[in-house]
């Protein structure tokens, strides 16, 4: 996926807890920058309900790494390796995710996008006049 992800299989997700911190991990140096976690509850073959602490943000309404690690969890838990053929349904607190996910294993990620937050930030170095550069961003689900 590009970062550190952990998936943990649930029956319920109640047993993520509140995620406002982020998860205990065991052995404590097994992530030493931090890590993903990504609590699954397996819904049937393809259908998976999520609930994501994302590493340095807390939870998250959605996450598409840790949907597509959580699909390559399932696979790996039925006995494929990581590898599948077909669509895969993530259900996160943002929406609804899917995940394509070729012969090779290569994934593709789609669902809903929208802007939950907007703003204007001015970054200044230190000691600067002025504001030397502003962007404008939109956070989305």
């Amino acid at each position: 996926m590009g970062n550190p992800h952990a998936v943990v299989i649930v029956d319920d997700l109640a047993h993520a807890g509140d995620l406002r911190t982020p998860p205990a991990v065991t052995p404590a140096n097994a992530y030493p920058h931090g890590v993903t976690v990504t609590f699954a509850a397996i819904r049937s073959a393809r259908h998976l309900h999520l609930r994501v602490h994302e590493r340095g943000v807390g939870e998250t309404r959605a996450c598409g790494t840790g949907a597509c690690a959580a699909v390559a969890a399932l696979l790996h838990v039925g006995g494929r390796g990581g590898a599948g053929d077909g669509r895969y349904t993530a259900d996160v607190p943002g929406g609804r995710l899917h995940i394509a996910v070729a012969a090779d294993g290569a994934m593709a990620l789609t669902g809903p996008a929208a802007i939950v937050a907007q703003g204007t930030v001015n970054l200044t170095p230190a000691g600067a006049p002025r504001p030397w550069r502003k962007a404008t961003c939109a956070a989305g689900s």
